[in-house]
């Protein structure tokens, strides 16, 4: 197969509508493991969560894995949205380099964003964030999982709750909740 000499017809378009739900994915440059512990997970998540503040995104889900991240998240002015991924990645980018003396070392690779434009949408794609550590095998049951809300929408929503989402609004790949929540 041969690929076109303009490499960004793989580039994903992106759609920016204002006061929209959005669901955001950044997966690092070959899918490589650079936020693969707990200190460098913390490095990625004050860079998504001072990003929330600067540009007053609003987070309703997200979860971060050792080659990606992924959010829920209300976005008032759309326009804004490139600048606030580019915020994250570049500041999770140069502190990850701080700590592994690696300046200039590329980490991200693009991101993804898609609208969420019903509930079902909205609440499939939350359920797949929270699902996410248990699909790719960092744990057996979501509560274990440290680097995603699934705990914090446990105590917002309570158990019963979340767990009557996951059965209203399953995801492709699902695990039953009766299996991973617990």
């Amino acid at each position: 197969m041969e690929y076109p000499k303009d490499r960004n017809l793989y580039r994903p378009p992106h759609v920016f509508v204002d006061n929209n739900k959005y669901f955001i994915v950044a997966r690092t440059l070959k899918g490589q493991h650079f936020f693969d512990n707990d200190e460098k997970k913390q490095i990625l998540y004050k860079s998504i969560m001072d990003s929330l503040e600067k540009f007053d995104y609003i987070c309703d889900s997200w979860v971060i894995l050792d080659n990606h991240y992924q959010l829920v998240i209300d976005v008032k002015n759309a326009k804004n949205l490139s600048d606030f991924i580019q915020l994250i990645n570049g500041t999770s980018s140069r502190f990850l380099n701080l700590l592994e003396n690696c300046m200039g070392r590329k980490i991200w690779h693009q991101y993804w964003d898609a609208i969420l434009d019903s509930d079902e949408s909205y609440w499939t794609h939350v359920n797949y964030n929270h699902h996410n550590p248990v699909k790719h095998g960092y744990v057996a049951k979501m509560k274990d999982y440290k680097w995603s809300d699934f705990n914090e929408h446990i105590e917002k929503f309570g158990e019963l709750a979340v767990y009557e989402r996951f059965e209203s609004y399953p995801i492709i790949n699902f695990t039953s909740p009766s299996e991973t929540m617990g």
